[in-house]
């Protein structure tokens, strides 16, 4: 498994798992909307194009299987700290340590944030084995209610390998 920083090029398969993850999750949480692969293709040029923050990529064996953003948090009460804009693996690699090996870009010496849907255990259950829990904050969401989680520095829960 390799994992390295997204670049343009990666962008046509970003869309392709990120349209493929949200639609797979959409099945059990009733989302009203569908992210088209036009949105998701203009969000990760711009956010390469303006270094909003890091993109990073998995492969394995030659094929691109998930990504994660990570930059400064867009909270106010949170400013200084990172948060983890996104996670998408391939739904049919789900439970494969991938998400777990993106999750190894997240430096466990800063304190850092998350929105995730109130309504997806399995990413929040996800979240939780690395230290991530509720911090209060919750928002109606552009789709869904969102919860916001939060682990901080150091507080990455060890032992833990895969989903």
């Amino acid at each position: 498994m390799l994992i390295r920083a997204g670049v343009p090029e990666d962008i046509p398969d970003v869309v392709r798992v990120h349209v493929g993850a949200w639609d797979a999750v959409k099945e059990g949480l009733d989302l009203p909307t569908r992210r088209t692969a036009e949105d998701r293709e203009d969000l990760w040029t711009r956010f390469l194009a303006e270094g909003r923050g890091e993109l990073w990529v998995c492969e394995d064996d030659g094929r691109f299987v998930g990504f994660m953003a990570i930059g400064p948090s867009r909270d106010e009460d949170r400013q200084g700290e990172l948060e983890l804009y996104t996670l998408y693996v391939d739904p049919h690699r789900w439970g494969t340590g991938i998400g777990s090996a993106l999750m190894g870009k997240v430096p466990s010496d800063a304190d850092v944030s998350l929105w995730v849907s109130e309504g997806n255990l399995r990413a929040r259950v996800f979240y939780e084995k690395r230290g991530f829990d509720p911090d209060g904050a919750a928002e109606a969401g552009h789709h869904v209610p969102v919860i916001r989680v939060a682990r901080a520095s150091g507080s990455e829960r060890p032992g833990y390998r895969g989903f």
